[in-house]
């Protein structure tokens, strides 16, 4: 038998989901555990379908046994009863933290890949939770299964496209032999050269994306080919194309989102790019 990608609670529970959503939720999964163990935490999937009593013994908590309110669905008003849903755990050395400040961080990578974010909704935030994005009123999901069948669900869960090899392509002859640049971080105790490789092309600064997110800071999602850039708390769509064999994005998208300040010496060889964050 093939050996399970992810721990065991989580593959049980992806395992209760409709086949066709199921590889949302593991590329989703695979995001998240990467954000998780960048801060020392493993993320796993904790709930996925329910039962309706399942479900209305959560809507009892709070209500009419002990506990705090966790949700305001009853037994077939959520998508969990659909087949369509998970719930994220964050751990820390294998204790369950039901809370934590990373739930909130998380919720836009999870929106890069075509998900709906339970931290929106402004009745009842729900950070840790996920969902197919069908566009439908639960009610009419209820009513659609109950006629139709789930096949008529499936037809809404939209098909998903595994990420392909980036293809490099032909690239005008200036990004054949870029200008390299050389990054300085300067915080107000003098610059500090970076080993960041960057390049000036075409009159814009394009730095390598990966190498970026892992020194900065920021978490990279790649979906069919293209990118978004979580940024403080802001998953940005950048334009990439490959230099020298590196995926680069122009410095000024990501600055959109940043707003540093910087300066560029572009007179001297190789020319020297200085970051003033903190200015």
């Amino acid at each position: 038998m093939p050996t399970p990608e992810f721990e065991k609670r989580s593959e049980k529970n992806l395992a209760t989901l409709r086949p066709k959503a199921q590889p949302h939720f593991r590329a989703l999964l695979r995001t998240l555990k990467t954000y998780a163990a960048s801060k020392g935490l493993e993320a796993k999937i904790i709930s996925a379908n329910r039962t309706w009593a399942e479900q209305d013994a959560l809507f009892a908590k709070g209500r009419t046994t002990e506990g705090p309110k966790v949700t305001n669905a009853r037994g077939g008003q959520s998508n969990h009863n659909y087949q369509i849903a998970v719930d994220i755990g964050l751990f820390k050395d294998g204790k369950y933290l039901p809370e934590s400040v990373h739930y909130k961080k998380m919720g836009p990578l999870g929106e890069a890949l075509g998900l709906e974010w339970g931290g929106r909704w402004s009745d009842f935030p729900d950070t840790p939770h996920y969902q197919i994005k069908t566009n439908k009123r639960i009610s009419v999901l209820r009513e659609l299964v109950r006629t139709d069948g789930w096949s008529a669900l499936d037809a809404l869960i939209p098909a998903f496209a595994a990420t392909p090899e980036p293809t490099p392509t032909p690239t005008p002859a200036p990004v054949l032999l870029p200008d390299t640049v050389e990054i300085f971080l300067d915080r107000g105790e003098g610059a500090k050269k970076l080993s960041l490789d960057a390049w000036f092309v075409e009159s814009r600064i394009w730095v390598a994306i990966r190498d970026w997110a892992d020194f900065f800071g920021g978490t990279l999602v790649e979906k069919n080919g293209k990118f978004s850039l979580l940024l403080s708390g802001q998953s940005t769509p950048i334009p990439t194309q490959v230099i020298a064999g590196h995926t680069a994005a122009r410095f000024a998208d990501i600055n959109a989102v940043l707003g540093w300040n910087f300066s560029f010496d572009g007179a001297i060889r190789p020319r020297k790019f200085t970051i003033h964050p903190d200015s």
